[in-house]
């Protein structure tokens, strides 16, 4: 029993700290395999805890597994191992996890990998990085692109600054000019002005300075710049402020509801969200109000940020 005690003392250790998941969340539970680093002649592999070699020490250099992914180094060229003991291609100069994302470099040159070990992103470019909803920017030449998530190619790399994805839609800047990027359909709608919202019933408001206007999908000014804050189209009504006076408008610049409110929101469902005097309430068409007894809490949707 004590000779039992004592050669778990020391394989303990050794697997609290070479032991590796190799479930993608990183997490060990009971369908995961704990693997030992092992080391033979110079050459590096890993070996289950009862000492069975899984991946045979044929590496030369060998880290830890994120992800399922383990970064190793043979003849001096890099590559992932996988969590199945197959590995990636091992011809690239160096490889690195960037948030998540296997990373690899050949000649001075940027690509990504997929989490199968595949070209995701050919190493052609100075700089790869993942981006929200599955797209990837590349950076070459000093200008900015977009790739889908397959890879394939959605804005050539000519753009000088890139803004966030939110559901399929970018800002782009060139030329001291922003532009609106649909990424489903690699459609970008370039204009004169410093900021443009998203594109929502055709229309998209712009801003300059301190002024709001809206366009439509050909970029043509279709409501002047004339308003000190503006929302996103929605049923062919949007809420608009001037002098911090709130009310709606249509697509054509005509007054729907008065600006005579403390706040306006999102027209939907036939009705406008109002604030007046502390209330929330509701306004139609025809100006007729309605004001629930019960009221909620402060309501900023996420639109009234979105054109500070």
């Amino acid at each position: 029993m004590k000779k039992c005690f004592v050669l778990l003392s020391l394989l303990l250790p050794a697997v609290m700290g070479y032991s590796q998941s190799l479930t993608p969340s990183g997490k060990t539970d009971e369908d995961s395999l704990l693997l030992v680093k092992i080391e033979k002649a110079g050459k590096y592999g890993f070996a289950d805890t009862a000492g069975k070699v899984v991946i045979a020490p044929v590496y030369d250099v060998i880290g830890p597994f994120t992800n399922g992914l383990a970064v190793v180094k043979k003849n001096k060229k890099a590559g992932f191992l996988l969590r199945d003991g197959k590995t990636s291609s091992l011809k690239y100069d160096s490889v690195w996890l960037k948030e998540g994302h296997p990373m690899v470099k050949l000649s001075g040159k940027t690509g990504m990998l997929d989490s199968r070990g595949k070209e995701l992103v050919s190493p052609k470019y100075d700089d790869v990085a993942g981006l929200r909803d599955g797209y990837i920017s590349v950076f070459t030449g000093g200008k900015y692109g977009v790739l889908n998530s397959k890879g394939k190619t959605v804005l050539k790399p000519e753009y000088e600054r890139l803004g966030f994805v939110t559901n399929a839609s970018m800002l782009v800047y060139i030329g001291g000019k922003c532009g609106r990027a649909d990424l489903a359909k690699g459609k970008v709608v370039m204009t004169s002005y410093e900021k443009v919202g998203p594109f929502r019933d055709g229309m998209a408001w712009v801003r300059e300075g301190k002024k709001f206007g809206f366009i439509n999908i050909k970029g043509e000014l279709i409501i002047p710049l004339v308003y000190d804050w503006v929302g996103n189209f929605n049923e062919g009504l949007v809420a608009v402020a001037t002098d911090h006076k709130y009310g709606f408008i249509n697509k054509e610049n005509q007054v729907v509801i008065p600006q005579k409110y403390d706040k306006a929101y999102t027209y939907s469902k036939g009705r406008g969200i109002i604030r007046l005097n502390g209330r929330i309430g509701y306004v139609d068409k025809d100006g007729k109000e309605s004001w629930p007894e019960a009221q909620a809490g402060p309501l900023e949707p996420a639109e009234a940020a979105n054109n500070k």
